[in-house]
């Protein structure tokens, strides 16, 4: 999955407008996360989990008949619509099985494991497509097995809402009342407001990378499949490993907001470490896209955890799916305009424009993450977001 832009820009020569679409499916595809959050309310969610990633999974597979961009845009967004399902189940999991004091440590080591497995898959995947023709083809099925397997194991889990299935009628109400629900909960809790708009100005940034960075790593760097397997993939999983369980003992000690000021300010140089590539040729070349994709993962360890966790520390004693899935909701609505308001810069202004832009508004949220804390506190809206040890 990490190479979709990729395949579409080497492989099937996709537009850049078109690259800009296939980075958009999954956020856009996050819009419906408010959704599913109702659905798993209502009864099993583990039958939920298997109904909807089979259907996620079997459009995946089709990437072996792949030979076209817009059939590689269409069942990327069938795959990440089913995929929107399983954030706000994971959070409910997580919320009755894991102790709120180590939550971070938990899902850190978590991830350690799970980023070892995915370094071994990219560097794989790049060496296989890079000396295979119509490589890419092979690796769909492989990962649409793999999902199966892993959406199985999911929906072994009990929740607490899955002893009684409850009836659903899906009609208007069930369509505007998860929206009303979002408006309701970020009136009620103000300071998940702000640290939602402080999270928003990231997103925009991060998202405004999702076109320029695989069309400068391939037009402007000209880099085949093993380098950027290997430095995007593989390279970035690597140091995950090796920092996300420190940032999951940082978060289990700190606040989602310091951690946020923290790791959106540090993401700021990325694009900086990124862009010097341009200057150099060879082996210097490859060695400071690695270096800026291991430094992109050093960070992005905190981000992803603060991502995961911060909607359990917010809601409390209250269904963390419901929170987690406003979380996501907003990761939908910067993604249906950010990649294409990066896109647009890169056409008018240039990748470089896009990147040096995308690195301000990274500082901007780690600024902004200090300020929404502080008019909480200011406003006497401000509760206690430290782990319950």
């Amino acid at each position: 999955m990490q190479f979709g832009e990729v395949i579409a820009r080497k492989s099937l020569g996709a537009s850049p407008l078109m690259v800009t679409l296939i980075t958009m499916t999954m956020p856009v595809a996050a819009l419906t996360s408010i959704w599913w959050a109702k659905l798993i309310e209502a009864g099993d969610q583990r039958k939920l989990l298997i109904f909807v990633g089979s259907i996620g999974y079997l459009a995946l597979a089709s990437g072996a008949f792949l030979f076209n961009v817009s059939h590689l845009l269409i069942f990327y967004l069938i795959f990440f619509l089913s995929f929107a399902l399983v954030g706000p189940s994971e959070n409910r999991i997580l919320q009755q099985y894991v102790a709120s004091g180590s939550t971070g440590k938990t899902v850190g080591m978590g991830y350690s494991i799970r980023m070892g497995v995915a370094a071994l898959a990219c560097g794989v995947a790049g060496i296989w497509m890079e000396h295979t023709e119509g490589g890419f083809r092979n690796m769909y099925p492989v990962a649409a097995l793999i999902g199966f397997i892993a959406i199985g194991i999911l929906a072994t889990i009990q929740t607490k809402n899955n002893q009684v299935s409850k009836p659903l009628k899906v009609d208007s109400h069930f369509i505007f009342s998860p929206i009303k629900d979002v408006i309701a909960l970020l009136k009620r809790r103000k300071d998940y407001l702000r640290f939602e708009i402080a999270f928003m100005t990231y997103g925009i940034a991060f998202m405004m990378t999702l076109p320029v960075v695989p069309l400068f790593l391939v037009d402007d760097l000209g880099l085949g499949y093993d380098v950027i397997g290997l430095a995007r993939g593989t390279g970035t999983q690597i140091v995950m490993i090796l920092t996300i369980p420190i940032f999951g003992r940082l978060f289990d000690r700190t606040t989602p907001h310091r951690m946020g000021a923290y790791v959106f300010s540090a993401l700021g140089l990325y694009p900086v470490i990124l862009l010097s590539a341009a200057y150099f040729e060879g082996i210097m070349r490859d060695i400071l896209v690695y270096t800026s994709f291991a430094y992109f993962g050093t960070v992005m360890s905190g981000v992803m955890l603060l991502w995961n966790l911060s909607s359990l520390r917010f809601s409390g004693d209250e269904d963390a799916g419901v929170y987690h899935s406003v979380h996501i909701t907003a990761t939908g609505i910067r993604g249906v305009f950010a990649p294409l308001l990066g896109y647009f810069v890169m056409t008018f202004l240039g990748k470089t424009t896009a990147l040096l832009t995308a690195a301000v508004l990274f500082f901007i949220g780690g600024i902004l993450m200090v300020v929404m804390r502080k008019i909480d506190i200011k406003n006497g809206e401000a509760t206690s977001l430290r782990a319950h040890i």
